[in-house]
């Protein structure tokens, strides 16, 4: 049962960003940012327990046409339990950016992932459709399927249209 907040993605180009304090005890809690379009089909990048669940790392999960796709090997340790995170849109492709400060210097996460299949147009690979567009949002939210007692800190949620 996630908990989010959405807003209707208004370009064919922005980015999104957020940043989030999280402390989980479970590994089946998250907090996080991400793109929108069904139960079936989003992307979700945020915080959660390491696989020893002795730490805190940044990770992207995501559901393609009702597919659970869970990207371990892009997963980072996050020293403390705030992160900012940043997604950039671009015509059906997301870039996902990370920081621990404010002062810091953003670092890539995810890399031009494709995600046409976030739209009404174009999630089947019709010929001349641009996708990505239609009916999807970016969100963001939290999840506790443990004991219900968990949250997320969000200090901010900004999208900026490029």
């Amino acid at each position: 049962s996630p908990s989010i907040m959405a807003t209707r993605a208004t370009s064919f180009d922005y980015t999104v960003q957020t940043r989030v304090s999280f402390n989980p005890d479970h590994y089946s809690e998250t907090a996080g940012l991400g793109l929108y379009y069904d139960a079936n089909n989003w992307l979700y990048a945020h915080l959660k327990l390491n696989d020893k669940e002795d730490g805190i790392v940044i990770a992207i999960l995501q559901a393609k046409l009702g597919q659970r796709i869970d990207h371990e090997a892009l997963q980072v340790a996050i020293p403390a339990e705030t992160a900012e995170i940043r997604l950039h849109y671009i015509y059906g492709l997301a870039s996902v950016d990370y920081r621990l400060n404010r002062e810091d210097n953003w670092h890539e996460l995810m890399s031009e992932m494709d995600v046409r299949y976030l739209s009404d147009e174009g999630v089947n690979g019709e010929p001349g459709e641009i996708g990505g567009f239609t009916a999807l949002f970016n969100f963001i939210g939290s999840v506790d399927a443990h004991q219900y007692d968990s949250h997320g800190d969000f200090a901010y949620y900004q999208v900026k249209n490029h």
